[in-house]
């Protein structure tokens, strides 16, 4: 960020726990006066990022930097004096009151044996009237409720310094009101006080409300960053978290919510639905040549059956008419699982990328199949699919898991379409045309 001065930053940041890698490749840079939010699903590295970046974590690193200073080679008070960090959860201790604890910020401004004077004592109490909880002073910690705890933890923090505070999960056990008083708190001192607020946060919601910057993390890598209003766009929202999302105007104030809530999502999916083997593609393909005013996109994946079961598959696109072989067996008896070829796999990836298909009128996946519930195979593509406002969808499923694909994408109100009907290519006409009720 031009202008504003680095007082954080690491180079290909990298952690692993029991062998397996939790981070990997992280390079960021932290700025004075900036609300920094930190967005990903359950177990995305989150609280490990900031364990590390302030130390707790021994991480393996090219560059971490505190102020410029060498993280490895600086001691803990030195490294506390200029960040403190909030945790999500925190141990009770022993029953000690509010305002003893929030004084134990000042620990590291004390030498080995020193206590607390009059002035630690009074900024303690500045800053819980500054948080508006001056009435849990004499309240002794452990009995206090988890949402109480978390701000007494805030003020203990800004006791002990306010140039870098890291926050996991800040708003959690918070009710409603305090959540918000939290976070404008955070803003607050990142605007007024030149602070440095970095902050896991659930909701992204809050980040567009609060924050300057976000990161997007995903399975221990940065998926996205950038200026808050810019990154959380509805593809990169959903596939963040895997839900589709959709972006929401009320009185000039964005906002982003699942596009299940949207009325016009109702319907919006079509599943065809056969075993393998009964003809779910030449469905397909037959209902892609007698709808030739339709500007149809995705993939549709023609295969060779031997002794009565898929031997390979091919992958074509339905906007270009590329071709692919996308999976072959080892073997053509047994039950040898498929290989799968990168050729096959980019032209599928290209062909179901949410930004090539805004002006399409369906997009069609051959198939959603258990790979995808696993979140492999085409999984992390179908959630922004269904987040763009104009196509429909139609997906070939297999008949025992079309109840765990419409929990997985929280379909709503999905056409359901077998293919042994009679009639199928007829439904799948009207639904492509909005003719009337296409439910079964």
């Amino acid at each position: 960020m031009m202008g504003k001065k680095t007082v954080l930053s690491c180079r290909n940041l990298g952690f692993s726990y029991q062998k397996k890698k939790v981070l990997e490749n992280i390079s960021l840079d932290f700025y004075q006066g900036e609300f920094v939010g930190l967005l990903g699903r359950n177990g995305a590295g989150k609280s490990t990022l900031l364990s590390c970046l302030c130390g707790l974590l021994s991480a393996d690193f090219d560059r971490l930097a505190i102020e410029g200073i060498d993280l490895s080679k600086a001691g803990r008070r030195d490294i506390a004096r200029i960040l403190s960090f909030v945790p999500q959860e925190h141990e009770d201790m022993f029953p000690f009151s509010v305002l003893d604890v929030v004084v134990m910020g000042r620990t590291v401004f004390l030498g080995s044996f020193g206590a607390p004077g009059k002035k630690d004592v009074q900024l303690a109490k500045e800053v819980l009237a500054e948080l508006q909880i001056t009435d849990l002073a004499q309240r002794v910690y452990t009995s206090l409720s988890g949402g109480e705890k978390q701000l007494v933890l805030l003020a203990r923090a800004l006791v002990q310094t306010r140039k870098i505070v890291l926050l996991d999960e800040p708003t959690n056990h918070l009710d409603y009101k305090n959540r918000y008083h939290m976070l404008a708190q955070l803003k607050g001192l990142s605007r007024d006080h030149g602070s440095c607020i970095v902050a896991c946060l659930h909701d992204p919601n809050h980040a567009l409300l609060f924050a300057d910057r976000v990161i997007l993390l995903q399975e221990g890598r940065i998926l996205l960053e950038g200026r808050t209003g810019e990154a959380l766009s509805c593809d990169a929202v959903s596939r963040l978290y895997g839900i589709a999302a959709r972006k929401s105007m009320d009185d000039g104030l964005m906002s982003i919510l699942p596009a299940f809530v949207h009325p016009a999502f109702k319907g919006r999916v079509l599943l065809l639905v056969g075993r393998s083997g009964e003809g779910k593609t030449t469905i397909l393909q037959q209902a892609v040549a007698e709808n030739k005013g339709i500007r149809f996109g995705g993939i549709i994946c023609p295969g060779i059956f031997k002794n009565e079961r898929r031997y390979s598959s091919e992958v074509q696109c339905l906007c270009t008419g590329q071709s692919a072989l996308l999976a072959k067996r080892t073997q053509a008896s047994g039950n040898d699982p498929f290989v799968f070829y990168d050729k096959g796999q980019a032209l599928a990836d290209k062909a179901l990328t949410a930004s090539g298909h805004r002006e399409s009128d369906c997009v069609v996946v051959d198939e959603v199949g258990p790979l995808e519930l696993k979140g492999q195979g085409h999984a992390p593509l179908l959630a922004p699919l269904l987040s763009l406002e104009k196509p429909r969808h139609i997906w070939a499923v297999r008949p025992n898991i079309v109840d765990e694909v419409c929990r997985r994408w929280m379909l709503v109100d999905p056409v359901i379409v077998k293919v042994s009907e009679g009639d199928a290519l007829a439904r799948i006409h009207d639904f492509l045309f909005n003719k009337g009720d296409t439910h079964a």
